[in-house]
């Protein structure tokens, strides 16, 4: 009976030899492993490479996190098993090296919401690695250990190693970044919180959306005034109208993100894993995001091109005392500055195709993730344009000087206000070249896990970008703007004829009529000296 039983089984080994065949790897990740064959099927059922590939592609966010630095050789034991002619049966994992790539990075998946695979479940690899039951005991978590810990006499094989570094590892969290071979980057999760929370997200959604509503509706009153009123409103306090028409777009904008939703505009799908979804980085196959962006880079920049140009008719009319028709003159130069320069910005944007989504705003725009777009993009244009306003402001201080010709009253206030508009739009516009160079600074270093960004900088360059929207009304407001609002809403009303006022009649009494003058008649006498009356 012994000898039957010990015969069953040496078939059933042969068997199992002769229906398995060992076939070289040819799943990237498990190569360089110290084995370059498998058999198939695998310890999770797959019958085909290409089966596992696809499932060890599920563990590369877990494996670049970095939980367990056996997890490697643990996965690709499981998936892609040692294969040699001496022994029948796939040579996976032992149970002790499961149990410590469970005990490091199961905690992991709970975090996200996963369970531990069924796949993967421990109890049924062997305990120990001995003559009867084969496995792989791992290289150990400090790199070094005995190697796939099969026997000598089966497979003489060489420490197993653990390949090259992961792509995004250089990340604190790399296990929320995903490896985009197209663009050579790592993408971030969409649904992912790497800098900011949760809460810090929706307090952002609040606040930009009330203060894009509230620069919408003043900057839009602003250009409806210009326009009601365009006659009285001459140089140099047109190009105000062209600056809260920039402010009004590019609250339009945030206006659009916060309607449409963070999900349809921040976040594009992995077409390496569908139902994948990643924080965009080539924004342009978005419908929504690409709308987003030319709203609000477009038109930002357009704003500070235009609040130099503002300086600029302020310094013509104040130092150099340019008349309305001299700066008429020159308009078609002030708009293709005005909008010249932001077009060859955004051409630049879109050929390299640098438009990104930003993690706290869900916005599409330029450097969110790529430091290297926000510098020479975004930073650095900024800059000039500050700098530049900032010296037709004192350009124009150093050369006004009172004018021999008494001008209304009217026009030089209107003159000065402009100066004083132009000086305290300033202030704003160098809040937010300093946020931007703050995450410039220290953004590298918070994905690595050194500190993490202030918010309340970031709420700042918000209300900041849109103040000068929300205060455009305050620039056109005055009695006859008012007077001019209600004269043009009349105009839409029902067509009612003037009043017409009557005077009083007054009687005066008859005047007698003059009498008329005696006439004097000539006569001449026949000798042509006398006058006869």
């Amino acid at each position: 009976m012994r000898s039957l039983v010990l015969l069953l089984a040496l078939c059933s080994a042969a068997a199992g030899q002769a229906s398995r065949a060992c076939e070289p790897i040819r799943v990237e990740m498990c190569r360089d492993l110290g084995y370059n064959v498998t058999g198939m099927p695998n310890l999770a059922g797959h019958e085909l490479q290409a089966d596992a590939d696809f499932t060890l592609q599920t563990f590369s966010p877990l494996v670049q996190y970095g939980c367990s630095a056996q997890l490697h050789v643990f996965l690709c034991s499981v998936y892609v098993p040692m294969c040699t002619e001496k022994v029948p049966t796939p040579i996976g994992p032992c149970r002790g090296l499961c149990e410590a790539v469970r005990a490091r990075c199961y905690p992991v998946l709970q975090g996200f919401g996963f369970a531990w695979p069924a796949a993967l479940n421990c109890s049924k690899f062997p305990a120990e690695n001995n003559h009867r039951h084969m496995c792989m005991e791992g290289p150990g978590e400090g790199g070094a250990g005995r190697g796939p810990g099969v026997l000598p006499a089966v497979a003489a094989a060489a420490p197993p190693q653990l390949g090259p570094r992961a792509p995004c590892s250089q990340f604190a969290r790399p296990a929320l970044y995903v490896f985009d071979n197209r663009s050579g980057r790592c993408a971030q999760l969409c649904e992912a919180h790497v800098l900011f929370g949760p809460g810090d997200k929706r307090l952002a959604e609040v606040w930009l959306s009330v203060w894009a509503g509230a620069c919408f509706v003043s900057s839009a009153l602003a250009v409806l005034s210009f326009a009601v009123d365009g006659s009285r409103r001459r140089y140099p306090e047109r190009p105000l109208a062209f600056l809260a028409l920039c402010h009004a777009l590019c609250s339009a904008g945030w206006g659009l993100r916060a309607a449409a939703g963070r999900s349809s505009v921040a976040c594009a799908p992995d077409p390496a894993a569908p139902g994948r979804w990643l924080l965009a980085q080539d924004g342009l196959s978005n419908a929504n995001c690409a709308v987003v962006f030319l709203l609000l880079y477009y038109f930002g920049t357009a704003a500070s091109v235009w609040w130099v140009l503002v300086c600029l008719s302020w310094m013509l009319a104040a130092g150099l005392r340019w008349s309305h028709e001299r700066a008429q003159r020159h308009s078609t130069l002030l708009h293709l500055a005005g909008w010249g320069l932001p077009a060859v910005q955004t051409v630049a944007v879109l050929v390299l195709r640098d438009v990104d989504a930003d993690e706290l705003t869900g916005a599409c725009s330029v450097g969110r993730q790529n430091s290297r777009s926000l510098l020479l993009l975004v930073l650095l244009p900024q800059c000039c344009y500050l700098a530049a306003g900032c010296a037709v402001l004192v350009a124009g201080a150093a050369r006004h000087r009172p004018s021999p010709q008494r001008r209304p009253q009217d026009a030089a206030a209107a003159t000065t206000r402009l100066g004083v508009l132009a000086a305290l739009y300033s202030l704003p516009a160098s809040c937010v070249v300093a946020s931007l160079a703050y995450e410039l600074w220290l953004r590298d270093s918070w994905l690595r896990g050194d500190g993490r960004p202030r918010l309340w900088v970031f709420l700042l360059r918000l209300f900041m970008s849109m103040v000068a929207g929300v205060t455009a009304l305050v620039w056109v407001w005055s009695p006859k703007t008012l007077r001019a609002w209600r004269v043009a809403l009349r105009s839409f009303g029902p067509y009612r004829p003037a009043p017409v006022k009557c005077l009083p009649i007054q009687y005066y009494p008859p005047q007698p009529l003059p009498l008329p003058r005696a006439r004097r008649k000539k006569r001449r006498s026949k000798h042509g000296s006398e006058t006869t009356v």
